[in-house]
């Protein structure tokens, strides 16, 4: 269970602290803080970020059922690790999919570089953050747990 709970706390302070970040640097942009925070962050993290958001899932998962029994250093590192393939395989196909569609429909395929750059860059500060909340605060290392 805690290799579970593990992935569902990072998961889910990933999100919540890349929602914070989009939301301030699409306010900053926009000048509207409240239609950022209520409209614009979402779309742009889920938008450009969608495909990194299920890779990072999947590999949070699988990473942290394989390493249970390592230390919490490694396991951050470890995932950190995830995070970052996840980021860039993720914003790839986003890339992909939107200079694609965007080049085939109107001519605006550079939205889609700049949302998958966008969220990239807050799923990186706010995984790397959750990460390290999680397994340095949330889940403390037991007492019995070797810890290299």
């Amino acid at each position: 269970m805690r290799p579970l709970g593990k992935t569902g706390v990072a998961l889910l302070l990933t999100l919540a602290i890349a929602y914070v970040i989009a939301t301030i640097v699409i306010g900053v942009l926009t000048g509207d803080l409240v239609a950022a925070a209520i409209e614009d962050a979402w779309l742009a993290l889920f938008t450009g970020g969608g495909v990194s958001i299920g890779l990072f899932a999947l590999f949070l998962l699988v990473t942290n059922v394989a390493g249970r029994r390592r230390g919490s250093g490694s396991q951050f590192w470890i995932n950190v690790g995830a995070l970052v393939i996840a980021i860039v395989v993720g914003t790839l196909v986003t890339l992909f999919a939107g200079v694609l569609a965007g080049a085939l429909l109107a001519g605006f395929e550079w939205l889609s570089v700049i949302g998958a750059l966008l969220a990239a860059g807050e799923l990186f500060i706010g995984g790397t953050l959750a990460l390290a909340l999680t397994h340095f605060v949330i889940f403390k290392p037991r007492a019995t747990e070797f810890e290299p």
